[in-house]
């Protein structure tokens, strides 16, 4: 605005000094020196920021996170976690005779009698070698000595018996006369109260003598009439033991079909006991006696 006044000053002053028509010196012109304009600058505005919208303040929920507690799964045929429970009281053990019986297994024990106990030379007071005479001698009195005939195939015996009950067999060949000047080669004996000296007798389950003689295995040999007999892995010297086959069974044993003359076994029948225990001399003893 004020210059635009200044601009107007100076073209009338020009105007006025032609008009005259005077020269004169130039009179020098001292303009004002205008003032810097200073356009004034806008207040700055204050650009307030929008209220924030605070979220709600709520009360923390809590929740409740299970506790997983780490499992371990461990074969349960490995490794089985027993399960507190009462002790039962245990019974006693029971043996099935072949009548399907059961009734308590007395403990093996060797007899108390030293003429009932069996030994790898002799049943008694009957010891291997010894003549028939002898064993009446040392018997004495109340002694019986009957024929049995067809005790086994191929064999007869005297029966060594006492108040009528047989205590044991002396077998000899069928067709054959045992007299009193005949040794003693073979004694058989199926009274369970002759026992060995670990107890096992005839009447003893086949099981109860594998604790003592370690395990069984029953053979059968056709040749031999299929009889049947039961071997021991700790099997005691000079006895051989026989099964007794429960029921109608021809064997104790488990076979399998086959046409095999010699069959075997570890499988039996877990009711079957020993039936009969014999004892007998070494061949080389036997072949002495009967030369």
């Amino acid at each position: 605005m004020k210059r635009q006044i200044y601009l107007s000053l100076c073209l009338l002053a020009m105007v006025m000094v032609t008009a005259c028509g005077k020269k004169s010196q130039p009179t020098a012109i001292v303009l004002p020196t205008p003032s810097p304009s200073v356009t004034p600058m806008p207040s700055p505005v204050t650009i307030e920021p929008p209220d924030r919208v605070s979220p709600p303040i709520t009360s923390p929920v809590l929740v409740k996170v299970p506790t997983i507690k780490p499992t371990i799964s461990v074969p349960k045929a490995l490794y089985p976690i027993p399960t507190p429970v009462p002790i039962p009281v245990i019974p006693d053990p029971v043996k099935t005779k072949a009548n399907s019986k059961t009734e308590p297994i007395s403990k093996l024990k060797p007899p108390t009698d030293p003429a009932q106990q069996i030994t790898p030379v002799g049943i008694g007071a009957a010891k291997i070698g010894m003549s028939f005479k002898e064993l009446k001698e040392q018997l004495g009195a109340g002694f019986e000595f009957p024929i049995k005939t067809s005790l086994l195939v191929d064999f007869d015996a005297i029966a060594v018996t006492k108040a009528g009950a047989v205590q044991y067999y002396i077998p000899y060949a069928t067709g054959t006369q045992f007299t009193d000047t005949d040794r003693i080669q073979h004694l058989m004996t199926d009274n369970p109260n002759y026992r060995t000296q670990q107890g096992v007798g005839p009447g003893t389950p086949i099981g109860q003598a594998v604790s003592v003689y370690g395990g069984a295995t029953l053979s059968v040999s056709k040749e031999n009439e299929s009889r049947e007999f039961i071997n021991f892995t700790q099997h005691p010297n000079g006895l051989a033991f026989r099964p007794k086959p429960v029921g109608t069974r021809s064997f104790a044993g488990e076979y399998p079909e086959s046409n095999d003359e010699y069959l075997k076994t570890q499988k039996y029948d877990r009711r079957a006991a020993i039936g009969q225990i014999t004892v007998s001399c070494s061949n080389e003893q036997c072949e002495q006696e009967a030369q």
